[in-house]
């Protein structure tokens, strides 16, 4: 099928491209005969607007991303499901990026960012101080952006997470509560919020009185939900269970480890919850559906969407103010959904 042009759509109804531009969009200039005339030609024609044209005429692009590590996580995916839909009731477009947790590619993104006009943009980013001078030159001379999930990121701007320290310390008091003292701590390596899990985890064995034991912190290093580390996985698991005081309680801190546990714990054929209580971050619909089902912390991706479009917005109306906004961080409480997989001694 032939692309029009708006130059081609006016000699079509013999009108100027001008009044076509306007009356697409509806503005008052032109009459509602004539809007109603263009616009039933345009969708007998199924005309798509060329909206690259348009922003670099405009200057805007009315283009909002979101950049996150890796959309097969569900909270990722989620989360960007929730403000795609916030979004579809406005005037903005969204794009999605994927850094994989890979420094190189998050900078890819960014740039992508800056050569395409986005005017917002909405980042999980990879480590603490990654592309940290990029993003303060973005900030500065291209748009605003806000941070989410990652909140320990150096860049001054709003941010929008939870409070790791708090509900790692929550979830592992419920084990202990379970009689359950020997509990593994699993980590996504070289992730923002570590720090803090570690801390929430310390501080609820000490106000139990149990001492803390440095192999019980386990870290795996992978960029993608899709990479093998299940042999890593299960190699550290495994040599843990062989020790002489086995573990009895695992807390694991993202979706993917959260999810490939349960299935490496099946397949030594520990017995859950009754030799090992398993407690994982995870916001997948089939936490039920699993063998056994999976206790959870949920986080409130629908929440963590609204005040993000909401402090995004707020930026994009007074982004030529700079020293307008006192920054601050916003942190927003976890769930946890009990299920099969956690019981009492």
């Amino acid at each position: 099928m032939k692309r029009f042009t708006l130059k081609e759509i006016g000699q079509q109804l013999n009108l100027s491209p001008g009044t076509i531009s306007k009356a697409l969009n509806d503005s008052h200039e032109i009459s509602a005969e004539t809007k109603k005339l263009i616009l039933d030609f345009t969708q007998k024609i199924n005309y798509i607007p060329n909206f690259s044209a348009k922003s670099l005429k405009t200057g805007r692009s009315n283009t909002l991303a979101i950049i996150v590590p890796f959309i097969s996580s569900s909270f990722f995916f989620d989360f960007y499901e929730d403000i795609s839909l916030i979004l579809s009731q406005t005037n903005y477009k969204l794009i999605l990026l994927q850094t994989f947790n890979d420094e190189k590619k998050e900078k890819e993104a960014l740039e992508l960012c800056i050569q395409s006009n986005i005017e917002g943009i909405i980042i999980s980013p990879v480590k603490n101080d990654s592309s940290l001078s990029l993003l303060f030159y973005i900030m500065e001379q291209i748009c605003p952006v806000i941070i989410f999930d990652r909140i320990n990121h150096q860049l001054d701007t709003f941010k929008i997470g939870i409070q790791n320290n708090k509900v790692i310390y929550q979830a592992t008091e419920e084990m202990i509560k379970n009689k359950r003292e020997n509990i593994i701590l699993l980590l996504c390596k070289d992730i923002g919020g570590n720090v803090s899990r570690i801390k929430g985890y310390k501080d609820a064995l000490f106000n139990a009185s149990i001492p803390f034991k440095e192999e019980n912190i386990v870290e795996i290093s992978y960029s993608s939900p899709k990479d093998n580390i299940d042999d890593e996985l299960e190699s550290k698991i495994n040599t843990l269970l062989n020790k002489p005081s086995a573990p009895n309680a695992l807390l694991s801190t993202t979706d993917t480890l959260s999810l490939k546990v349960l299935h490496i714990l099946n397949k030594l054929e520990v017995k859950i919850p009754d030799d090992m209580n398993l407690i994982g971050f995870s916001n997948t619909p089939f936490a039920n559906s699993l063998n056994p089902s999976l206790t959870t912390i949920t986080q409130p991706t629908q929440l963590m969407a609204e005040k993000s479009v909401e402090l995004l917005l707020q930026m994009l109306k007074k982004k030529n103010k700079k020293n307008y906004f006192e920054f601050e961080t916003y942190f927003l409480d976890c769930s946890i959904e009990h299920r099969k997989s956690t019981s009492s001694l």
